[in-house]
């Protein structure tokens, strides 16, 4: 059994071969969760012109004079033509260009004379105020969004700012996920539901990656036809369960048969021990997580993603510092990746049953990692993972729970 960090140096070093680093071009009404391959760099200052920011008056100063001659009125998408002289002003609107040499004065601040011909201030204006200046946002060549980013809305929409109309992004890796287990979706008491399924689905679509999906039961046979169906089409297969080392967890010898190296085989992780990378020449990948619902979810989140990076110019999930709300001290002796909730500024790690309790993964935020031995005092900085796919706050419900 290999430490989290060794498993994580052996994903980084995997070599995927000619899948990795497949681009093409995409519009930005499809890009949501695509990740980006090529800098977006915006094409002109930002912004273009010296931009009012206020309703009012754009005038030229002219000493302590505030009684202006009113020339124009400049409204967004115009502009003034000539230059406006000393003692002179133009009406102007939010975002309209300010004439060279002026400064805006806001409406509430101003009192129009001769029927609009003539503007009185409330004092002599100031030079240089409510005004965005050209470039001050950014410079024509600046980048906006950096290659490797995972595209979202505000992403998207500072790229149309830039001029892009669309994005070059990395290929989607296709994914095929194998759930296994004669429990799943049987019917009586010993039946359990497909949680997994549904899961790895949405992370899938979280990331814009393509995804289809099919089950097999603990047989020999049925195992190896899923797992041939799923190999054909696929850059990546992912099953649930049968990986470990009970009677029916027959994943490990199949994949054997199939062409696959073991890259390795069981991590000192909780939860997720089991967890099972192989290669096969080609490139293809193969990434057994074990069968619990909350082993898969962190599973998903350590192994599973930044494999799926190695196609994807190497983005990972996002991981940052933030303090533990109050102090922890972890006593086991697996590397520990904890549901945890982001409550009040600090790391809230929750109250679970174990691998198998999804309903308090799913009232979680992300993950809270807390290595062997880790003791925490309240405000200590903890590595979290929030969940793909979810903003923090986004929780699960968290029914009342009694003890036994």
């Amino acid at each position: 059994m290999i430490t989290f960090a060794e498993s994580q140096a052996l994903l980084a070093d995997l070599d995927v071969a000619g899948r990795a680093a497949r681009t093409e071009r995409c519009d930005l009404r499809s890009a949501q969760g695509r990740v980006l391959a090529v800098d977006v760099r915006i094409d002109r200052d930002q912004p273009g012109f010296d931009r009012a920011t206020m309703d009012g008056y754009a005038v030229v100063p002219d000493g302590d004079r505030s009684d202006f001659e009113v020339v124009g009125t400049v409204i967004a998408g115009t502009s003034h033509g000539d230059p406006l002289a000393p003692g002179q002003a133009v009406r102007i609107m939010t975002g309209a260009p300010a004439p060279e040499g002026t400064t805006v004065v806001p409406v509430e601040r101003t009192s129009a004379l001769e029927d609009g011909a003539r503007v009185q201030l409330d004092a002599p204006p100031v030079s240089g105020k409510n005004i965005a200046w050209r470039g001050e946002d950014a410079r024509e060549g600046d980048v906006l969004v950096a290659r490797g980013t995972r595209l979202a809305p505000a992403h998207l929409s500072v790229a149309a700012m830039a001029g892009a109309v669309e994005v070059e992004v990395f290929q989607r890796p296709r994914v095929s996920v194998v759930t296994t287990g004669d429990e799943v979706g049987a019917a009586g008491k010993a039946g359990i539901r497909d949680s997994n399924g549904p899961l790895l689905d949405a992370l899938m679509v979280a990331l814009g990656v393509e995804v289809s999906r099919r089950h097999a039961r603990d047989q020999e046979g049925e195992l190896r036809a899923a797992l041939e169906a799923a190999a054909a089409d696929a850059d990546v297969v992912v099953t649930t369960g049968g990986v470990s080392m009970g009677d029916r967890d027959l994943v490990p010898a199949t994949l054997a048969d199939l062409g696959y190296e073991t890259v390795f085989h069981k991590v000192q992780v909780q939860p997720g021990k089991p967890v099972l990378v192989a290669r096969r020449p080609d490139g293809a990948l193969f990434i057994g997580l074990p069968g619990n619902p909350v082993s898969v979810l962190a599973t998903a989140h350590l192994f599973l993603m930044p494999a799926l990076g190695l196609y994807l110019g190497g983005w990972r999930p996002a991981s940052f510092e933030v303090p533990m709300a109050d102090a922890y001290e972890h006593k086991g002796r697996r590397h520990l990746f904890l549901p945890a909730s982001f409550e009040g500024g600090g790391i809230v790690p929750a109250r679970w049953n174990g691998s198998g309790d999804l309903i308090a993964a799913a009232a979680a935020d992300g993950l809270v990692e807390l290595p062997v031995g880790a003791t925490f005092a309240a405000g200590d900085p903890a590595r979290f993972t929030p969940y793909v796919g979810h903003a923090l706050a986004e929780r699960g419900a968290m029914p009342a729970r009694g003890g036994r």
